[in-house]
Order: C-alpha cells, then structure tokens, then sequence
C-alpha cells in the first residue's frame, strides 16, 4: 500500500510523514513543479503527470490519496465523489466543504457561533466580508461596510456568500478525529497572514485576504478547553447530519472577539496548510505522543494502525 497526494499545498508534510512511518510514496507532479520537489530529496517519490486530473485515468488502487486544499481547488468535490480514487478520509465532507450553504448547516448543527448571514444584499445592514465560493485561499474575499460598497464588485459568473465581519483575533484550530483510537485530537492552532489585509501600513480601505502563510500560536488551556469541545460538537453533528463517521483531520477556522466570544466562520475538512508550522511536532502532538509527530506522519500513523489491524477500508471514502 501506498501513500500519495498532489504536489501542492502541504505535500511536502504529507509525503515526508509517509515516509517516516515507512510508506512508499507516490507526489503527482506537473513538470513545472519537478524541479521544486526534487530540490527537498523527494525525487524518488515524484509521478510526473501533465495535469492533476490525470490522476483520474491511472490505476491508483494501491494508493491512498490524502486530500488537501489544492486539491479540492483544481479538481472540485464533485469529480472526486465520483471518482474510484481511495480517499483517506470522507469525501462527503469535502461535498460539505465547498457548498457554503451545506458548510453554515454543519457549523449550526454543531453548536458553535456561526457569524450572521445574508442571502441577498438588500438584507445587508452592517459590515460583512464577501467571499467567493470554493477552496481558494481567500482570493476573491473583500470587505464591505454597507450593501451599497458591494455593488459593481461581484463577477455575475460566481456564487458568493455574505458573512456579518467579526472584530477579533483569527484562530485556527486543527483536529485529527481518530479511528483506531476512538478519540478527537486536538493538533495545533496557527494564524493565516493574508497579504495587505495583515499589514501593518496601508493606504486605503480595500485589504485583500489571499493567504500567503501562516504563524504558529499556542492558546491559552482555558481556550484550548473550548476548542477541544468544538470539535467534539463538530465530529458528532456530522455524525448525525450524514449518519457518517468524520476521519481524519479538519479545521475550524474562528476569531475571538474582545469579550472572548469564538466565532466559528468556516471548517476545512481535510488537512489544512496551517500544519505545516507544526513540522515536526506541535506543543499537543508531542503531549499526546511524546515523539516528533506532524500531521503528515499523524495521517500515515493512521492508516498504518488501522492496515495492520484490517480496518483500513472504514476510513477510506
């Protein structure tokens, strides 16, 4: 059996976590991103491939495939619900994921704050943040203060959701929902810096939220507490939305406003590249683990587990 993922986004934590828990690994990479790959000793893993929707045609049956958010982007929920590729994880919570009105449901269901949302403009009547549909790192996203600063701004092509703007501090916090351990983990928490929307000198009043990184942040116990119990409502609202079991890792993305309220604006259903901050190891992982333990390797370690014991094909979508 084999580990494999598109090269992009976190496949650099993904194939080397494969790697450490003795995985062959399989990187389908476009021959602009060849040279990239190799330039991190990951030759010997690299399928050259002229597109990612290649992957679509090759016979990946020894493979499972960790889905992430590049790969959400280019090939789309619904090419890969209906496609044979072995999926670690749900790929129902991909669907989730990418319909914004099936993602609010989910967050709703769960308990958590979910910002005020607006169907229409005309219902606009204080600040939002406009974003596109999809799995696009912000691009797209803007701010406005009224309905009448969106007009002229939307692409009649696209679907967009209109979110009340929360005030506050970004958080987002990753989970690894455990199959063989019957447990939630809490993994690790960071901050996405989002171009001039994160600068600290600007000269207007139109930032843009395209992710360019993202910085590691410890929370407070008292919030991580509130975090892990978030998680827990996450995984069992789907449960009873889906009458499916979630595995695997996801993010609830957050803010914290100045009364310390948690504000639960997205969820990402698959790893996140905010985990890229904790290779090798967060503060929770080597607590839970007392070893070097990325989310790469946390995925591998998973399905090593669940192989050796026969019940691989229960996390597999």
């Amino acid at each position: 059996m084999k580990i494999g993922t598109l090269a992009s986004h976190s496949a650099l934590n993904i194939i080397s976590g494969a790697k450490a828990e003795g995985f062959d690994a399989e990187l389908y990479c476009t021959p602009d991103r060849v040279p990239f790959y190799r330039a991190f000793g990951l030759g010997d893993s690299i399928i050259e491939i002229n597109t990612f929707n290649e992957i679509f045609e090759r016979d990946l049956s020894d493979v499972i495939i960790i889905p992430h958010g590049s790969f959400v982007a280019y090939l789309g929920a619904d090419k890969i619900l209906k496609s044979d590729l072995r999926i670690f994880g749900n790929k129902e919570l991909l669907r989730w994921e990418e319909d914004r009105a099936l993602k609010s449901q989910l967050l709703t269901e769960a308990g958590l704050n979910v910002p005020e949302e607006f169907s229409n403009i005309d219902e606009i009547d204080c600040p939002v943040i406009v974003k596109s549909y999809g799995a696009a790192g912000g691009e797209g996203y803007f701010i406005a203060a009224n309905s009448q600063e969106i007009v002229g701004k939307l692409d009649p092509d696209k679907k967009y959701a209109f979110q009340k703007y929360i005030v506050g501090t970004k958080i987002f916090t990753t989970y690894f929902n455990s199959l063989f351990h019957n447990r939630l983990e809490v993994f690790g928490a960071d901050i996405r810096y989002e171009t001039d929307a994160d600068a600290n000198l600007r000269f207007d009043n139109n930032p843009t939220f395209v992710v360019i990184g993202n910085l590691p942040l410890v929370l407070r116990e008292s919030t991580l507490a509130q975090y892990y119990e978030m998680g827990v409502g996450f995984v069992e609202a789907f449960k009873r939305l889906t009458n499916q079991q979630l595995v695997g890792p996801f993010c609830l993305e957050t803010i914290i406003d100045r009364n310390q309220t948690i504000y639960s604006f997205e969820f990402s259903g698959r790893i996140v590249a905010g985990t890229n901050v904790w290779m090798p190891s967060s503060p929770y992982s080597f607590t839970l683990y007392g070893e070097q333990m990325w989310m790469g390797r946390r995925i591998a370690r998973e399905i090593r587990d669940l192989l050796e014991h026969q019940k691989l094909d229960e996390a597999i979508g």
